[in-house]
């Protein structure tokens, strides 16, 4: 049980730690994959299987973060075990209807986050309270109580993406550039944190311009994030964040908001760049960017004219621009801003 200010710091550290972990274990595979085995998986019965393994996969990712935090404070198979069964829980991927369980998306990662400091919270302070018992209280307990204490914050914290889905809302309604600034902007700042982009897009139907605006955003935010990286980190972060997992980095984020500043910048100029080519998409396309090629794809198959030069403008858009101008502003940054550097980035890799 953390007593002191530097435990209590290791204490969150952990928990954010085993999150950007979590993320790229859960999500990676459908990331890489699911495009690729969507398109080819009709009348192909191994294929197929692959895509329902990989969406499996990212749909246990609450159980995933919360094992990892388990691990972090060295609790027992069984420690980790429990954790991980209480943030699966209260994640609010588990549905119960008419008498079955299913699997319905990754959960909110805002109450993932919240169970498993509960979660935790409650191991550290009941370990070796009970004797030869301990196996019999503890993974009736700790599991049952945090999934309640989760699904019961649930709708309330799931208020948090429904406010901001409104004011993105707002942002359709002004003129279509400063439209597309607001909202790619909005999604570079957001895409890094516990708060799902996916989630708002869909939740408020963006599409057209507005959905490729936040598709913009993700590529700023990934720009910003791998500019920042290639100096600190490994090869192995620095690939996963190049294929565009960049939520992966929410403890860096979390620990130095001044990237805010670079985020803000290259949403800007992703906004600009969505308005200037015509970047649209759909609703489910909103939150990708360039992982898995489903915001190119999507915003190919609604563009007019030559393919050739639809497939140039968007080299253009996704690639060239945005990464010449990241690096280029991730040096103006490193320059003029106080505490800024390329060590804020760093990622500390979860201990084996």
């Amino acid at each position: 049980m953390p007593k002191s200010n530097s435990e209590k710091k290791q204490f969150f550290t952990n928990i954010l730690n085993a999150v950007g972990a979590g993320v790229v274990i859960a999500l990676l595979p459908n990331a890489l994959l699911g495009e690729f085995l969507k398109f080819f998986k009709d009348g192909q019965p191994t294929l197929e299987l692959m895509y329902q393994l990989v969406l499996i996969i990212q749909s246990f990712m609450a159980f995933i973060i919360g094992a990892l935090a388990a691990h972090a404070f060295k609790f027992s198979g069984p420690g980790v075990a429990i954790t991980g069964i209480s943030a699966m829980l209260g994640s609010g991927a588990i549905q119960y209807k008419n008498g079955q369980v299913f699997l319905q998306g990754i959960g909110d990662i805002i109450n993932i986050i919240l169970v498993v400091i509960l979660a935790c919270f409650l191991f550290l302070v009941l370990k070796n309270k009970f004797g030869s018992l301990e196996m019999i209280i503890l993974p009736v307990l700790i599991p049952v109580l945090s999934g309640i204490v989760g699904l019961t914050i649930l709708p309330h914290v799931r208020k948090v993406t429904q406010a901001i889905g409104a004011m993105v809302q707002s942002f359709t309604e002004l003129n279509p550039l400063l439209m597309c600034i607001l909202i790619s902007m909005t999604f570079a700042l957001l895409m890094v944190t516990p708060i799902s982009v996916v989630a708002i897009a869909t939740a408020i139907s963006l599409d057209g311009l507005g959905s490729g605006a936040g598709n913009m955003g993700i590529v700023a935010a990934c720009v910003t994030f791998i500019f920042g990286s290639l100096g600190v980190n490994k090869l192995g972060v620095n690939v996963v964040l190049f294929i565009g997992a960049a939520k992966m980095m929410i403890p860096v984020y979390l620990k130095h908001p001044i990237i805010m500043i670079p985020l803000a910048i290259n949403g800007a100029i992703t906004g600009t760049l969505t308005y200037l080519i015509g970047i649209k998409g759909t609703p489910m396309s909103a939150g990708f960017g360039y992982t898995g090629l489903v915001g190119p794809l999507n915003a190919f198959a609604r563009m007019s004219g030559d393919p050739i030069m639809n497939i140039l403008l968007l080299t253009f858009g996704y690639l060239i621009i945005p990464f010449t101008l990241g690096f280029i502003v991730h040096q103006l940054c490193k320059k003029w801003i106080t505490g800024y550097s390329d060590d804020i980035y760093r990622f500390e890799i979860p201990k084996q």
